[in-house]
């Protein structure tokens, strides 16, 4: 039987000391919980990151595979009131979250079946001079979840499987838009540790309404890399907060971005699809095409584009703070001269929603606008009408950097959309033909990343495989006795 305490997970101790208290919502109703979650305290803080610190050289790598295919396990053995818990906290939908607990549960095992053998410990050998090369963990990672995926990017999501795969010891700041949910995956990661016999620092669960809670866990000089999923202005925040410390450390931010769709060519079933991933899960997913790029002749696609739209039924938001933003956002869009409200544009009277909406401008005024190229967490898309391909081009090189970006183009048009290509490769992280940016599969080939303000590490995925090698650090062994080497060295001299 699943029971929330409201308390904090300290290195296998359910802690609150602290006296600030704060409650979640149902987006849906403005229901509050009837129990607080406890703002972690500096001493919890400062517990958690030394036992984090301490569990560093205590957890042995032959016992990572098994631990993260338990926990998996002990995800699946959660009853019903997990889907029920997220979905009154998020209002996501109960077949969304089963759809999610699935990916989150296939990423642990992914991952577990990814360092089954060393092969991600990138091995170098030198015989002269005698050079062992390996990758070992970083350190203690900070993870903070997000708001619109409260298990595939959550407490036990893709950044904390990759850090736990990488071998490092994970401290979670819950969402607190999301705590209770935090609490069920954060008792299903305290069975998984006993069961697997793991240090208990190995994994703590903190909460913190407060900003301050977030600061002291950047600061904190026993956390050696960050993992965030959300917003510009929270992730910039931490990048800055991190370099300020007497020993900086990396921050993996993932920010998302507009996703600029090109349409050199299109079908009715074009129009559908891209409609679909700009409503799809009420439009908040990192990867929505934010701007939707056509050429003047194709003008007649506007009021498809409309009337597609406007069938799509109004979603709730995950929290009031999405909404307020959003209702800040299109005010200033709306206000900008040469931008026409086609639909939508308006906050839905109580509710926490917003209408699906799109707007239509020109190039020039796209251009000259960031508040045009900038995110809108929502369901919100704008349409820029281009005279040519390539005037598509032209913008391309003025757009900042993005997690994706798509072209629709058929084979007579291969050759104009070369330089669109060429243009976009330096942009993004991920570049699409003939397909819609939502949807991003969890393999060693993914890439979910891309140039700055997308992320802060362009040269990191915080999807798939990959997503390991942000915790793990090279180390280079110089004419070392084998008696003195790891144990994945010392097999690696002996083959050799």
């Amino acid at each position: 039987m699943i029971e929330i305490s409201g308390k904090n997970y300290v290195a296998g101790t359910w802690s609150s000391s602290g006296t600030y208290t704060y409650k979640s919502m149902n987006p849906a109703t403005g229901e509050k919980t009837t129990f607080s979650f406890v703002d972690a305290t500096s001493e919890e803080i400062n517990t958690s990151m030394k036992a984090a610190s301490k569990a560093l050289s205590e957890v042995k790598q032959d016992q990572l595979p098994g631990f993260l295919k338990e926990v998996s396990f002990q995800i699946m053995n959660l009853d019903d009131k997990l889907i029920k818990t997220a979905n009154w906290e998020t209002a996501l939908g109960k077949q969304r979250l089963i759809n999610e607990r699935i990916r989150t549960m296939t990423q642990l095992e992914q991952f577990s079946e990814y360092i089954s053998n060393n092969h991600y410990r990138d091995i170098v050998t030198s015989t002269q001079p005698a050079l062992h090369r390996m990758q070992i963990p970083i350190g203690p990672v900070v993870v903070f979840p997000a708001s619109n995926f409260p298990f595939a990017f959550g407490v036990c999501g893709g950044d904390t499987a990759s850090a736990w795969a990488a071998g490092c010891p994970v401290v979670v700041k819950a969402h607190p838009s999301h705590p209770q949910t935090a609490e069920i995956f954060a008792q299903a990661v305290h069975r998984a540790i006993k069961k697997c016999v793991l240090p208990d620092g190995f994994f703590s669960l903190i909460h913190g309404h407060n900003v301050s809670i977030s600061k002291e866990l950047v600061l904190h000089p026993q956390t050696q890399a960050i993992g965030f999923t959300g917003s510009f202005t929270a992730g910039k925040a931490i990048y800055d907060l991190a370099y300020t410390r007497k020993h900086p450390i990396p921050v993996y931010a993932e920010m998302g971005s507009i996703n600029p769709i090109f349409l050199i060519d299109i079908s009715n079933d074009t129009i559908k699809s891209i409609i679909d991933s700009i409503t799809l899960g009420v439009g908040q997913f990192c990867t929505k095409p934010g701007v939707v790029f056509i050429l003047k002749q194709q003008n007649n696609i506007i009021n498809k584009m409309i009337n597609a739209i406007n069938q799509k039924k109004t979603g709730i938001l995950l929290n009031k703070q999405v909404k307020d933003k959003l209702i800040q956002q299109i005010k200033h869009i709306r206000n900008i001269k040469d931008v026409v409200l086609l639909t939508g544009g308006n906050p839905v009277k109580n509710a926490c929603s917003f209408e699906n909406t799109l707007f239509q401008t020109d190039a020039k005024t796209f251009l000259q606008h960031k508040e045009l190229q900038s995110e809108c967490f929502g369901p919100i898309s704008i349409i820029v009408t281009c005279s040519t391909i390539s005037q598509f081009t032209s913008i391309a090189t003025n757009l900042d950097g993005q997690l994706s970006a798509s072209i629709y183009v058929q084979p007579k048009h291969y050759t104009d959309a070369i330089a669109l290509r060429d243009v976009l490769v330096q942009k993004v992280g991920r570049l699409i033909f003939n397909e819609v940016p939502t949807g991003v599969a969890v393999c060693e080939a993914m890439q979910h990343g891309g140039p700055f303000p997308a992320t802060t590490a362009p040269y990191s995925t915080s999807v798939g495989m990959k997503a390991i090698y942000r915790f793990l650090r090279p180390i280079v062994f110089q004419n070392a006795p084998n008696q003195l080497l790891p144990v994945e060295l010392s097999k690696s001299a002996v083959s050799t």
